[in-house]
């Protein structure tokens, strides 16, 4: 069997669902399981509700809400033609929405709202995009069956970062899911959204519909997952900063998540991770052009005769943080209490670099805060320097000395203030300034995948 996740960009409208139903049909004898996102958008849209609901904003709430409504109705208009089906489906909505409006009432009404009770509202979407999934699924004579994946997706209660009981959610998935597929039905779940044991609902966090695909896949032993969005799989840069990037037929796990980390936003970091442990196949692939092969992600992939960089990865949006310690000596302490700092923030650096005498990281503009600056101030002279970005040369083949040269040698023509190897052995990073960006990755680019083909 496998798996096959949708996200938003597929399920965005009518046209995309009926485009994902016709995937599906098309893939009935591997014997699908079917995760969806929420509808394109639609996450956010719900996330300014939860804001404007604590805010007591009734005039900025009622349009939010109708905005979800009309998108979902016009969603179920275009995928349900018959008219029996149609009618059931829409009094299953309305009582969707109107559950939506009881439980943003009550926030506003308490002025505040919880990640518990954030975590209830925002899987309203993805039970919405299920619903109207299944029934699309049904127009295409596939036996589809909407499972609340409540019943199936166990986690603890770390609400809006939950983390999924891998032991408990094979317990569930193989006395509600297996059964389906050996009758031939297609189980279609909604990402991101789990629940406790003692079934209150909790929600995986961004990128979460990633990590349930993962971790349904891991626990049915499925064949493959398969990771559907809007693009052609992961690609060799940022194709708003070089026209001419292409995609990568196949690469390592190690070297997606260094991908995932540093820029190519089709994948979560931490999806993979169930995937990587069982040494299951992940293919990311492209729903509006689903003859296109995508990328395979597998446990090892043989790069003899390829380049060393099988992608030039990039992100912007970076402060750059350097911390020295005034005493100028060996001190054991600094370091330790610099890095408690950042975990007492729940701050994770991009990039970093620790002795005893200096610490140099970059972390998110979002998470360099005044008031981090001045607790890191407490350790040692602090100097700061925001419009940083982050190239990230990624492939396994860098653990070579020979091959980590040349990438070092060939970032060093556009000066970067850190250079860090990554622990994978599958990255090289460095940083530098914003209004370099552009130009280092298509440098990049151009030397590692166009300058053989020039020749």
């Amino acid at each position: 069997m496998i798996v096959m996740k949708f996200g938003g960009t597929s399920v965005a409208d009518a046209d995309r669902i009926r485009g994902t139903a016709e995937i599906v049909r098309a893939r009935l004898e591997r014997q699908p399981v079917v995760v969806v996102s929420a509808l394109g958008g639609v996450t956010d849209l719900l996330e300014r509700a939860i804001e404007a609901a604590c805010g007591d904003d009734l005039e900025g709430l009622e349009p939010l809400l109708a905005d979800l409504e009309r998108r979902h109705r016009w969603a179920l208009a275009g995928c349900v033609d018959e008219a029996r089906g149609h009618h059931h489906l829409s009094l299953e909505v309305d009582g969707l929405f109107e559950d939506l409006r009881q439980k943003l009432r009550s926030i506003r009404i308490l002025g505040e709202g919880t990640p518990r009770a954030a975590d209830a509202i925002l899987a309203i979407g993805e039970t919405l995009s299920a619903r109207i999934v299944e029934a699309a699924l049904r127009g295409s004579d596939v036996k589809a069956v909407a499972v609340d994946p409540r019943e199936v997706m166990v986690t603890d209660d770390s609400f809006g970062e939950a983390e999924p009981d891998l032991e408990r959610t094979a317990e569930r998935a193989a006395s509600r899911l297996a059964p389906m597929l050996d009758s031939g039905e297609v189980p279609v779940l909604g990402g991101f959204v789990g629940a406790t044991i003692d079934g209150t609902t909790t929600t995986l966090g961004r990128g979460g519909s990633d990590t349930s695909a993962a971790v349904l896949g891991s626990v049915l032993d499925a064949e493959e997952i398969q990771i559907w969005t809007d693009v052609d799989g992961l690609m060799s840069a940022d194709p708003r900063l070089v026209p001419g990037a292409r995609p990568i037929p196949t690469v390592s796990f190690a070297e997606a998540v260094e991908l995932a980390f540093y820029g190519a936003e089709v994948l979560h970091p931490d999806s993979l991770a169930p995937a990587v442990r069982k040494g299951i196949p992940v293919r990311v692939a492209n729903s509006m052009h689903p003859d296109r092969p995508g990328t395979v992600i597998v446990d090892g992939a043989d790069r003899c005769g390829e380049s060393a960089v099988v992608s030039v990865a990039s992100r912007s949006g970076v402060t750059s943080l350097r911390v020295i310690n005034r005493r100028m000596r060996a001190d054991p302490e600094f370091a330790a209490g610099v890095l408690a700092s950042l975990r007492s923030r729940k701050v994770a650096p991009d990039l970093l670099v620790a002795t005893e005498i200096g610490v140099h990281l970059a972390i998110d503009d979002d998470a360099a805060q005044v008031s981090l600056q001045e607790e890191l101030r407490q350790y040692g002279e602090l100097d700061v320097h925001g419009d940083r970005a982050i190239v990230c040369m990624v492939g396994s083949r860098l653990a070579d000395g020979r091959s980590r040269r040349d990438a070092m040698e060939a970032i060093s023509a556009w000066e970067p203030e850190l250079l860090v190897i990554g622990s994978s052995g599958a990255s090289l990073a460095a940083l530098v300034r914003t209004d370099r960006l552009s130009e280092t990755v298509r440098g990049l680019h151009h030397r590692f995948f166009e300058e053989g083909e020039a020749e």
